[in-house]
């Protein structure tokens, strides 16, 4: 009898259902470039009026700022996409999913992100060839109040309703070899110095 009254209650009053999040997420390829895809799902469990997410990424992975940007996210820190893993430094950013101060989070929300890889330094071990590090995943938080004010900076995780990822996921980056640095360097800087004479050569031809 109890069941039958639940079903009732969802087909006549579905607004009235409070909700907490259900993550689900999707990760696609490996090594310089990496896909995250996650949706959250409304649960009749408690109410929800803000959906929070919180990440923070070691040296050797960025995020392209533009994208970070289209995600209205504040970073904390700087990001230079040319710059080497051991160059960079950690960065975080923080961004709101949903927000209201009259509705519950009652439908499903998403979000995906494109995590890049930087270059590792040369190794000097011969017979190593790549370098298997940790992925951290984006932290979703959910709360019964409004959401913080972002402002120019991230508020500190609300620890009590963050939900992690259960997985433990990595990226394999090649590495190059430092016994080869002395030859790749001086190939690498002729590249310029061709394609510029080329396109003289070409210039000249062609005003002829």
């Amino acid at each position: 009898m109890s069941a039958i009254r639940f079903c009732l209650f969802l087909i006549f009053c579905p607004y009235r259902i409070l909700s907490a999040p259900n993550v689900g997420s999707r990760h696609i390829g490996n090594g310089f470039h990496t896909r995250l895809e996650y949706s959250i799902d409304p649960d009749p469990a408690s109410p929800a009026q803000c959906l929070f997410v919180w990440h923070r990424l070691p040296p050797y992975l960025y995020i392209e700022p533009d994208e970070l940007h289209h995600l209205n996210a504040v970073i904390l820190g700087s990001i230079n996409i040319e710059a080497s893993a051991s160059q960079s430094h950690p960065f975080a950013y923080c961004f709101i999913l949903y927000n209201s101060t009259k509705v519950p989070f009652q439908q499903t929300q998403s979000f995906s992100l494109n995590i890049h890889s930087r270059y590792l330094d040369p190794t000097v071990d011969e017979h190593q060839v790549d370098e298997t590090l940790t992925l951290p995943e984006p932290v979703i938080h959910f709360t019964s109040k409004p959401c913080p004010y972002l402002g120019r900076g991230c508020p500190a995780p609300i620890a009590e309703t963050g939900i992690e990822s259960p997985r433990d996921l990595t990226v394999t980056i090649p590495v190059g070899q430092q016994n080869h640095v002395w030859f790749v360097l001086p190939v690498t800087s002729l590249f310029p110095l061709i394609s510029c004479s080329l396109f003289f050569i070409y210039s000249g031809r062609v005003q002829k």
